[in-house]
């Protein structure tokens, strides 16, 4: 016989004590576990587990940033990242070949010369992002400002484009302050998601990287490698199934 939630119907296994989807208790037993939990037995910065006050978190940041799915789907999604740059650096350099073929222009030395150097700068771009990458730190920090003011920026063609600029300014536990720039047309995260006042963690290691310390408050929690929004109360990603942190 089929077993459903029975606060939000999710379909569940027999086994369930506390449904995936919206943290709800589905036995007595679990029930008045979940209560004397929060009750009593939630020590300092604890985040919750999915079944404190029916799967809303309490405030503290999560111990899930180690837990072992979420670190396969980093080293799964690195490994992803390198095979892309493996295929788009030579790229160039087949492309002018090939189009030497068809071209009496330029020949297949030319060609060489040519893809071979677009096809280095591809591959020091690739390095760099990468050595970028790992050098970030994860930090604390606390929102004390954001903005938001059109801007210009030169296009190929040597005019200017209007678009819009988005600054969250932020303060680390150490004191210093940092600005989180944003703009129009790429991933706007941390302006849409911290609020002024918000103290969060950024994890550089994930996709999605900012962690609320008051996830309660939060209008949804991301995932942090596939980035898709989910209810406070869900325990794992609605579309991939890793754990949220919570």
């Amino acid at each position: 016989m089929a077993k459903y939630c029975k606060n939000c119907g999710s379909p569940l296994s027999e086994e369930t004590k506390f449904c995936p989807n919206c943290g709800a208790a589905q036995d007595a037993q679990s029930a008045q576990s979940a209560v004397n939990a929060s009750a009593n037995n939630i020590p300092s910065g604890f985040a919750g587990n999915g079944a404190v006050r029916e799967g809303i978190p309490a405030p503290g940041f999560s111990d899930r940033v180690n837990h072992p799915e979420i670190l396969a789907a980093v080293k799964k999604n690195r490994r992803s990242a390198g095979i892309f740059a493996l295929f788009i650096v030579p790229l160039p350099l087949i492309g002018f070949i090939v189009y030497s073929t068809f071209d009496d222009n330029m020949d297949i030395g030319q060609a060489a010369v040519y893809g071979g150097i677009v096809s280095a700068i591809f591959l020091a771009f690739a390095l760099y992002s990468f050595i970028k990458e790992r050098a970030k730190n994860t930090y604390e920090a606390t929102v004390i400002d954001k903005r938001s003011e059109w801007t210009y920026r030169h296009t190929n063609t040597d005019s200017r484009e209007r678009y819009m600029e988005y600054t969250t300014i932020v303060r680390t536990a150490s004191g210093k302050k940092k600005k989180i720039v944003e703009h129009e047309g790429s991933l706007i995260w941390a302006y849409n998601y911290l609020q002024i006042g918000d103290r969060f963690r950024y994890h550089p290691q994930f996709h999605f990287p900012y962690e609320l310390y008051d996830k309660s408050k939060a209008p949804y929690i991301v995932c942090v490698s596939c980035t898709t929004q989910n209810p406070v109360e869900a325990d794992r990603c609605c579309k991939c199934g890793l754990p949220l942190l919570k």
